[in-house]
């Protein structure tokens, strides 16, 4: 499974502090590449980047830690904003195939995000909403999501650049939301094979306690409908743990090369 590393984010809060947004607010560059780095080796594939709390100066913002990671890592990134000039400004510096996150099916957005994504080759998270809003059922989300397969598809994205992503909610607030997602995600992968399904799976447990229980729970059952990429935080080893042992036992992880790696060099120690 592909994994997105979510921590580089400035609406997070480390013990109740915006450390993320000081750090780029003050363009600390050692702070932002550490977190990187860390991210990088605990197991993540692409690097999350959320300016979004910068109102004033996202696009700069969103520039900046492109260049600084990339200048001090080999990682693409996740151009994570709704606000297509950050998006842009970020893009002409990134090295590599970059994700775009994200695009809905709301008709304005999708026709201004298209050409982005053309330009620049990039990977796209498709999210289940639409000018009506984001549906609470099933039924509601894949209708979106072969809207969002068609349309992209049919301007010229390739479908194995296209991550449709059902949207997470909250568990806590309505007992249908998860068992939603991961009928969406069996779904396009039984009819769109070609497709891809992403979800940002922290989602699922806010307003709860003891939250990794409920993200690493999820994360195995997202696995076995057919997930192909996940939103993650890639330092609970815990989770990476369950990841690998889950892509083992699934057949996704031939002779088990992924999860002796990982047993190698030491990912797997915490999960005893």
């Amino acid at each position: 499974m592909l994994i997105i590393g979510e921590r580089i984010n400035t609406s997070r809060k480390i013990k109740g502090e915006p450390v993320i947004e000081k750090a780029v607010k003050e363009r600390d560059s050692e702070y932002i590449v550490d977190l990187a780095r860390k991210q990088k080796e605990a197991g993540a594939t692409y690097i999350d980047v959320n300016a979004g709390t910068l109102t004033e100066g996202e696009p700069e913002a969103l520039g900046w830690l492109v260049t600084t990671i990339q200048n001090a890592l080999d990682v693409p990134l996740s151009i994570d904003s709704p606000n297509l000039e950050a998006v842009q400004r970020a893009l002409k510096v990134h090295k590599g195939q970059a994700f775009i996150n994200s695009v809905t099916a709301e008709t304005a957005r999708l026709e201004s995000t298209i050409p982005l994504i053309k330009e620049f080759g990039a990977k796209i998270v498709a999210l289940c909403m639409d000018d009506a809003g984001i549906p609470h059922d099933y039924e509601g989300r894949i209708r979106i999501a072969r809207v969002l397969i068609e349309k992209l598809t049919n301007a010229g994205i390739k479908p194995e650049d296209i991550y449709i992503d059902p949207l997470v909610y909250p568990v806590a607030t309505g007992p249908q939301y998860g068992k939603a997602v991961l009928d969406t995600i069996r779904t396009v992968k039984a009819e769109r094979p070609d497709v891809q399904t992403i979800a940002g799976i922290s989602n699922v447990s806010h307003g709860l306690p003891a939250r990794k229980f409920l993200n690493q729970a999820f994360t195995v059952m997202c696995l076995e409908a057919g997930i192909d990429a996940a939103i993650i935080d890639p330092l609970d080893r815990q989770l990476m743990a369950l990841i690998y042992a889950s892509e083992a036992i699934l057949g996704k992880d031939e002779f088990c090369a992924g999860y002796l790696s990982a047993h190698r060099e030491g990912r797997l120690e915490e999960a005893k």
